[in-house]
């Protein structure tokens, strides 16, 4: 076994401090730690099992905010010898290219783009030392350094790891508020490979779970009566040199971020691993239609090159035809996937109508003389009232979250994040809040915050009896969600004072 004393980093230094630019997300950039684990144990499945019988890959992602590191560590064959080298080069394409870590750019760039300091433990299988090495972005910077010194520390033969520790963490390391996200996301990115059981991923602790959506068994849509069909369709396509194998299929319920198409390549999602899928409108038809918010599946590629950062494909116009004739495949007369999304309704005319008697005999029950009229004046007194409503905004906007959920989004060339606080502020009468925190300025974040608050210790929540458990929140969660945005969207259609409608809104609702 050679003795490795330097290993090169072969860049000049100050390309390292681009990286730290890229375009990327903290999910994607985690994939690459993820990428490697997988690719290692997939190359050593064997040897591993054959030293431990039972053995399963664990991948386990911990951040500390209050130590300010991020620790990636799994427990797979580590890095031998022979590709040791090759590990620190940037762009040193791996001996067999085939595999999931296919640049050789993965965990070079994803700890420079995440930490200023990173280091890397790593035990090979089969070999008798550790391997330990530092990177210091600011050193390897200001004094021109393009070696590591690597120290070698004697281990038993059979132990096998990599632990890579990144410390000084910059502004695109996660925050407490993009966990939920991340795990989704990761859950979602290796949903192939987490189904096997052979691999497990734990983030700050929390065990990983892929992704798995009920699918519509119901009659064809022409023959109500007849016998319930499983609307799955099997895909085994080849266009030329592009293939598609998995499936497409219907919800069994219309569910947020469960619709649109996943494709993967060599087992891993490239698209569709985050909160944005893949609507080819050749087979989803328009935004918001039924064939749009009730079709799913998951598609293994061939064929089609991916991006740098595998978070999408080279070849859009030739993915975009190869969906043109896939789109014949669903439209079979025996089996029309396709039409039976279009027709297909789980209510029919007859319930509408009576859940449309219900609601009018409770509207008239509730309804009182004169009621929206002194409704209206007595809002009107409240919100002419500058200093109180003031104040109630102030409260609100002030209190401390119980819980917070962030997701990331692009709008007129902004780049935001819309975060959700879910808070109990029995002082103030505001449902909901809408603030920003502009931080377009920063050199780092170039992001614009946007915070929603929503106080669930309101009249109107203890009102009404269907406000017991979480998932009873969820449905007007989406509705302040959309209110939110609209908030955002509003001045740049030429709308002023659009907070107006939230602070009449509120005032109303305690009427």
């Amino acid at each position: 076994m050679k003795q490795i004393e330097k290993v090169s980093i072969a860049l000049k230094p100050s390309v390292y401090s681009t990286f730290r630019n890229l375009n990327n997300t903290v999910s994607n950039t985690l994939g690459e730690y993820v990428d490697n684990a997988v690719q290692s144990y997939i190359n050593n499945k064997e040897r591993l099992q054959a030293i431990e019988p039972n053995y399963k890959l664990s991948i386990q992602i911990t951040v500390d905010w209050e130590k300010r590191n991020l620790i990636i560590f799994d427990n797979a064959a580590g890095i031998d010898t022979k590709n040791y080298v090759r590990a620190f080069e940037p762009a040193h394409i791996p001996l067999d290219a085939t595999g999931l870590n296919e640049f050789g750019m993965g965990m070079k760039t994803a700890s420079v783009w995440l930490a200023d300091n990173w280091c890397v433990y790593t035990k090979a299988l089969g070999e008798t030392v550790e391997r330990y090495t530092d990177f210091d972005l600011l050193k390897v910077t200001t004094e021109g350094r393009e070696e590591l010194v690597v120290t070698e520390t004697p281990k038993p033969k059979n132990e096998h790891y990599t632990k890579i520790v990144l410390s000084k963490l910059s502004n695109n390391s996660p925050t407490t508020g993009q966990m939920d996200k991340i795990r989704r996301h990761l859950s979602s990115i290796y949903r192939k490979f987490l189904r096997t059981d052979e691999i497990e991923i734990l983030v700050n602790g929390e065990k990983l779970a892929a992704p798995n959506y009920e699918i519509l068994n119901a009659p064809y849509y022409k023959t109500p009566d007849g016998e319930n069909i499983l609307w799955k369709k099997d895909i085994d396509f080849e266009l030329g040199e592009y293939k598609a194998k998995g499936f497409i299929a219907i919800l069994d319920k219309i569910q947020n971020n469960a619709n649109g198409l996943v494709l993967m390549r060599r087992g891993r999602v490239i698209v569709g691993g985050g909160d944005e899928r893949y609507f080819p409108s050749v087979i989803f038809g328009q935004s918001g239609s039924f064939r749009y918010r009730r079709l799913f599946g998951e598609l293994e590629l061939e064929g089609f090159e991916v991006t740098f950062n595998k978070n999408g494909f080279r070849d859009e116009e030739d993915l975009y035809m190869f969906m043109e004739a896939l789109r014949d495949e669903l439209k079979a007369d025996d089996f029309n996937l396709l039409s039976q999304t279009d027709n297909y309704r789980q209510r029919a005319k007859e319930q509408y109508t009576q859940i449309s008697k219900t609601v009018k005999k409770n509207l008239e029950k509730e309804t009182k003389p004169k009621q929206l009229t002194r409704q209206m004046q007595e809002v009107e007194t409240k919100i002419q009232n500058v200093q109180y409503i003031a104040q109630t905004e102030k409260l609100i906007q002030t209190a401390k979250p119980l819980d917070s959920h962030s997701e990331s989004f692009q709008y007129s060339g902004q780049n935001y994040t819309l975060k959700i606080d879910l808070v109990t502020e029995t002082e103030s009468d505001a449902l909901y809040s809408v603030s920003s925190i502009d931080n377009s300025d920063n050199l780092f974040t170039n992001t614009k915050q946007v915070i929603c608050k929503i106080n669930l210790a309101h009249p109107f929540f203890t009102r009404y009896e269907q406000f017991k458990k979480g998932n009873d929140y969820m449905p007007i969660i989406s509705i302040f969600k959309a209110l939110a945005l609209a908030e955002i969207m509003a001045p740049k259609k030429g709308t002023t004072f659009a907070s107006n409608i939230r602070l009449l809104f509120n005032q109303n609702i305690l009427q």
